[in-house]
């Protein structure tokens, strides 16, 4: 089952409105291209009205690992965005069944969303099963690039964690070809990557593809506490500037 199959069997009943009100944020595309700033910043006071630490997954999906998450750590804020809405309607109906307080689903465009994201304020990025877009046309479309790491680390705390994992060899190893540039970033553990990742509760994507036999490669990045900016990073953090002030 490709992913876009698995999209189209998911509901597209609509929410109630309270529970709509309580758990999702809309970041429309044509606003976040022309005015991000009148929209709120991705942190803990605007979507929660509290300082708790948060941690963001980017491509959530229906939000079953985040949910987990929010479960066993009511003390910390989770947020998920996804841009399809499918999913998301699923994650929220998963959150709103547990009452979880501490997370909200964000849909939108995450890449429009860069000028957003607050500097030092998350504590973890999670990167779980991205759409692989391995035709040459929709490269420009994945998630982890030089770029989105100039922005992840920028927008995480000192120490904090980036977690990527896929089920597609040819995508991890372009993911772990980009990561190994970086020298912002350290591994938590000694081995190149790590496969097989058993969390509390798996989502939907991970039990679809370990069902097909596929497993599960992934990285769990630190951000260094200090380092040297080195030339080309100067270079790529210049870009990102260039881009906020753009969409400004």
């Amino acid at each position: 089952m490709t992913r876009r199959k698995f999209m189209r069997k998911l509901s597209a009943q609509p929410l109630d409105e309270v529970t709509a009100r309580t758990y999702l944020r809309t970041f429309p595309s044509q606003q976040l291209f022309n005015n991000p700033r009148a929209l709120p910043n991705i942190d803990s006071w605007p979507l929660f009205g509290n300082a708790q630490p948060l941690c963001l997954e980017v491509g959530c999906g229906t939000a079953e690992y985040l949910c987990a998450l929010a479960r066993a750590d009511p003390q910390t804020n989770f947020a998920g965005i996804d841009v399809a809405q499918k999913p998301l309607l699923q994650a929220v109906r998963v959150a709103a069944a547990q009452a979880l307080p501490n997370i909200r689903l964000l849909r939108g465009d995450f890449k429009l969303m860069y000028p957003l994201l607050v500097a030092d304020s998350l504590q973890a990025v999670y990167v779980h099963f991205p759409d692989p877009h391995m035709q040459t046309r929709f490269r420009k479309r994945r998630i982890v690039s030089p770029v989105f790491l100039d922005v992840i680390n920028r927008a995480l705390a000192p120490g904090g964690r980036l977690s990527i994992m896929t089920d597609h060899q040819a995508l991890f190893m372009d993911i772990l070809a980009v990561v190994e540039r970086d020298t912002r970033f350290e591994k938590a553990h000694v081995e190149r990557y790590l496969v097989g990742f058993e969390p509390p509760a798996k989502s939907r994507f991970q039990r679809l593809w370990e069902g097909h036999g596929l497993p599960t490669l992934r990285l769990d990045l630190r951000k260094r506490l200090v380092l040297e900016v080195l030339p080309r990073q100067r270079e790529d953090a210049h870009q990102v500037r260039g881009m906020q002030e753009a969409w400004r």
